[in-house]
């Protein structure tokens, strides 16, 4: 899955009965919709709305066995998702290794006051 999905798995778990399906279905894999909607009450109707837009999305997998679908959370949906948000927290922690180290050169006691208004005006603009 590329990085260029992540709108749309993004997407397609914006909505708390999506999310709650898709919890479901990974604690129950190979689950079928007729446990869903046993499960959740809702309609069979709103059941297959959501369901189409997960499927679609690439974040749940259905497998056809006779007139039955099994339902699976994708692993590479899971992994897309997954390096999105852990890219989210290496661009924070470079950040704020930044931040740190502009304030330790601001403590420097060779610094002028030039310098350090300098070093303020960049701090305030990553802050």
């Amino acid at each position: 899955m590329r990085s260029a999905d992540i709108p749309a798995l993004l997407k397609a778990l914006g909505n708390e009965n999506r999310i709650e399906i898709v919890r479901l279905i990974a604690k129950s894999p190979g689950i079928t919709a007729n446990k869903i909607l046993k499960t959740l009450h809702v309609a069979q109707s709103t059941l297959s709305h959501h369901m189409h837009i997960l499927v679609e999305a690439g974040v749940v997998i259905a497998v056809r066995e006779g007139k039955w679908s099994h339902y699976s959370v994708s692993p590479e949906a899971l992994d897309s998702i997954d390096r999105f948000v852990n890219g989210l927290r290496a661009d924070r922690s470079q950040r704020a290794r930044r931040l740190r180290m502009l304030l330790d050169l601001k403590h420097d006691p060779r610094m002028t006051s030039k310098l350090r208004d300098s070093i303020d005006r960049i701090v305030d603009t990553l802050s």
